[in-house]
């Protein structure tokens, strides 16, 4: 995969599209898993636009985006590693439930931490693929 790939993957709207409910969905089940009981969530654009940029990637993305831009690109990039196959549905939720704890959900520092995380993983599985 070519930098240049990697740009259209982040810049994809139907992956991102895609990629809210995938991310929202695991978010859930991480949330269910930390706190012992059933939890639906959302993730807050601002928690993965800064994750995105502690991941170096925000540079791929041209000019001046906004918070929700950058929150699509990580969507749209957890999305493609696993529609692709390169990382499997129980990767994503055991990567967010083991850098998150019950007494930590919504603080954004941990959040952003724990997508970094689930992000710098999805990229080492798109690219040793």
């Amino acid at each position: 995969m070519s930098i240049n790939d990697l740009h259209d993957i982040l810049v994809d709207e139907d992956l991102a599209s895609f990629g809210d409910t995938l991310v929202n969905f695991v978010y859930s089940i991480a949330l269910s898993v930390v706190s012992g009981k059933f939890r639906g969530g959302r993730v807050r654009n601002r928690v993965l636009a800064e994750a995105l940029c502690r991941c170096g990637l925000r540079s791929l993305l041209n000019g001046k985006v906004d918070v929700h831009v950058k929150g699509d690109a990580a969507e749209a990039l957890i999305a493609y590693a696993w529609l692709s196959g390169r990382v499997s549905l129980n990767e994503l939720v055991d990567i967010l439930a083991g850098n998150l704890s019950a007494d930590v959900i919504g603080n954004f520092d941990c959040e952003v931490k724990a997508f970094s995380v689930l992000l710098k993983h999805v990229l080492v599985s798109i690219f040793e693929s």
